[in-house]
Order: C-alpha cells, then sequence, then structure tokens
C-alpha cells in the first residue's frame, strides 16, 4: 500500500527522518519461523534452497557456523573469527561476492566500449516464470537468439560475432516480481582476421525479434492450444514488441556498468538503507524511487508480505544469473586472444587480491583485522574449531 510520495529524498527525509538502522538478518531472525507457520497455515510452498539460504544467513558470522582463531605470536593474544555463510541472500557476503564477480567479468572484457541494454518483457508474462523458474532459462535464449541471429544475418561473410555478458534480475525497483535482463554487449566484433566497430543498434528489429522468439519458447514449453490465447493477448498489448532499453554511452566506462548490473546478483534484492519502520503491528514501511517518474515512493506492507517478497528473488540451487555469449563464451577466438583486455594481466593477480576478507576490511574501512589489540603485531592462523 503506497502512502506518501516525494519529489526529492530530502523531503522524503524531512517527512521520515532516519532515526533507526535496520538490519534484514535482525528481521529475519525475528520473524523467520512466524512467516514458516504462516506459510504452512496458507499452504504457501516454500523451496528448499529458500529454507536453506535464509538459514545459513541468519547464522552468518555466529558460533553455529564455526570459525578461527588467530594468535599473536608475539604477546599471545588470540582473536575469534566466526566464519561467514556464503549465501547469495547475504548483505554482509554478497558485497564480497559481487566484487568478487566484477573482477572476474572484468578480466574478460575487451578494452572496448560497451553498450548497456535492458529486455523486458510484458507483465502479462511474469506470473508464467514464477509458476515453473526453469523457464527463466528461456530469457537468456531468447536474448542471445536475437542478437546472435541479427549479427550473423548483418555480417555472416565476415563471420563477425560480438561479445556479450547476460545477467538476469527478477525484480523491479519496488522489489515485486519484474524478470527482465541486463545485457553488456561489445561495441567491437570479430570475425576471421577481421575486427570492426560497431555501435548501430537496430531498437525495431529487437524488440519484435526478441519478443517473438521468447513466446514461440513459451508456446513449445506450455502447449500451443493453451498458450495460444496468451499470446494473441501479448501480441495485442505489444504490437511493436517487447520493450529494449540501449541509451548510447549511458556507461562510458565499463567497471561502473558491470557495477550498476551486478549490484544485486549475490545478495538480497533490498537495500537496507530503505527501511523506515517496523511498527507494533508488524507492518513495514520502506522507500523505493519509481522507475517512470524517479518519484520517492514510500510503501507500507505487513512483514509477511515484505519476507515473501524478497524470497522469492533466491535463485535455484546451481542457477546461473550471470552467462557469457559471443566470443566471451569460449574466449579462444585468436583475435580475442591477442586483444588488449580491461585488465591487464599483469595487474589482475594484485586487484585479486584485494578481494580477499582481510584486504577487504582494510580497503573499506580502515581497520586490519589481524592487528593484535595489545603490541600491534600481526596475529597468524592457530586453529579452526566448529
Amino acid at each position: 500500500m503506497i502512502i506518501n510520495e516525494f519529489k526529492t529524498e530530502k523531503e522524503l527525509y524531512d517527512v521520515y527522518p532516519k532515526k533507526f538502522h535496520w538490519y534484514l538478518k535482525d528481521i529475519f531472525n525475528d520473524y523467520w519461523y512466524d512467516f514458516l507457520d504462516f506459510a504452512e497455515k496458507k499452504k504457501l510452498t516454500i523451496r528448499p534452497v529458500v529454507k536453506r539460504d535464509v538459514s545459513r544467513m541468519m547464522k552468518c558470522k555466529t558460533k553455529t557456523l564455526g570459525g578461527s582463531v588467530f594468535k599473536c605470536p608475539n604477546c599471545g593474544e588470540e582473536k575469534f573469527v566466526y566464519h561467514t555463510c556464503k549465501s547469495r541472500f547475504c548483505n554482509s557476503c554478497g558485497i564480497k561476492y559481487s566484487k568478487q564477480r566484477s573482477l572476474s567479468i572484468e578480466s574478460k572484457l575487451l578494452d572496448c566500449t560497451h553498450r548497456h541494454l535492458v529486455f523486458t518483457i510484458s507483465d502479462f508474462l511474469w506470473p508464467l516464470f514464477l509458476d515453473d523458474r526453469n523457464r527463466l532459462h528461456f530469457m537468456f535464449q531468447a536474448v542471445s537468439k536475437t542478437l546472435l541471429s541479427w549479427y550473423h544475418e548483418q555480417y555472416k561473410h565476415l563471420h563477425l560475432t560480438p561479445g556479450f555478458i547476460l545477467t538476469l534480475h527478477t525484480f523491479g525497483r519496488d522489489d515485486k516480481w519484474n524478470v527482465h535482463i541486463h545485457c553488456l554487449l561489445s561495441e567491437r566484433v570479430l570475425g576471421n582476421n577481421i575486427e570492426k566497430k560497431m555501435d548501430f543498434i537496430p531498437f525495431d528489429m529487437l524488440r519484435k525479434r526478441f519478443q517473438k522468439i521468447l513466446l514461440d519458447l513459451l508456446e513449445k514449453d506450455i502447449g500451443k492450444n493453451t498458450f495460444r490465447p496468451i499470446k494473441n493477448k501479448v501480441y495485442s498489448l505489444s504490437q511493436n514488441g517487447f520493450y529494449v532499453r540501449a541509451i548510447k554511452n549511458e556507461f562510458p566506462d565499463s567497471k561502473k556498468a558491470i557495477s550498476y548490473v551486478l549490484r544485486y546478483c549475490g545478495r538480497p534484492s533490498f537495500a537496507q538503507y530503505r527501511i523506515i519502520d517496523i511498527d507494533e503491528k508488524d507492518f513495514i514501511s520502506f522507500w523505493y524511487q519509481r522507475h517512470e517518474d524517479d518519484f520517492f515512493v514510500v510503501e507500507k506492507i505487513h512483514i509477511f508480505e515484505f519476507i515473501a517478497r524478497l524470497i522469492r528473488h533466491i535463485p535455484d540451487d546451481q542457477f546461473k544469473m550471470i552467462r557469457y555469449y559471443g566470443f566471451y563464451a569460449s574466449r579462444k577466438h585468436k583475435l580475442y586472444v591477442s586483444a588488449r583486455k580491461l585488465i591487464p594481466e599483469f595487474k589482475l593477480a594484485f586487484k585479486k587480491s584485494l578481494n580477499i576478507w582481510r584486504n577487504l576490511l582494510v580497503m573499506s574501512f580502515n581497520i586490519d583485522p589481524l592487528l593484535c589489540p595489545k603490541c600491534n603485531s600481526t596475529m597468524i592462523f592457530d586453529y579452526g574449531f566448529s
């Protein structure tokens, strides 16, 4: 339920000043088991992967998951460090995951401009992907076939192909179910002993071809007789095809584009700082910036609905949210191998070292967790416990 709207963030915080910082981990510790009882009474299905990831998140950095003991070699001071959960539903672990995935992608990208594209579908189809999550694979198939088939038609005599990376998002700014694909597409295409700059994007072709390919995949999966009425309805609502957004030079810096696309790939779809309050009747108030007009919207819903919105975005086990295509898929193309990369090989090992637990804390908070509080020596690993 929307209870307020503001044109600016300042207006929002003038009415709702920040009094307390809420953490999702604390909210789930307080309400998760009550939610499970509620779900059982309402006969709601909670996927096993959801129960596993939420349970791990609630235990993150507690003695339940065990830990390690570090000892100062000079004065004998000991420090206990509890293990993290490494769940894709943990804000704390998700930050490290996002940094690692971001570096992994950066290490594969060519040093060239990449266009950021967003492929969205009719909201009329969203429930089909929630009813059967295996259909989420169709989103990747439809986008990749749309792009590769067009490049093949345009440059088949030169065998030119682009490199692109697809990331699936299942949520909108209000955290409701909203299936769409983010794409990082190289503006350089590689062929047999030839490469070419390509920054023209045919919007009409992308929209219509993407729509047809996806609808055909769904029809084959669901059945012609069952899906045909839905298909006809979608065509009547989206006569010009599904929406494809591909603003030129939106992210001139490829690293910023990667950061934007990956911001919620390894953690909850909801940013904790957007929580305003949880009242005595267990209703939570939070804000989001509406996409259509950029207004700051305050919404108030029951905590159980809030939890249900978040957990539906937890991916199934082993489901790959990030996938590589074109010359980024095999990376054996001889022009790709010899091309200049976004991160030179000699810098990669150093950048990987920055994502180690200790270095992350030093870089982010200027805190060295292994500095002995008594003598300032560096503590070393002594033993682990579980």
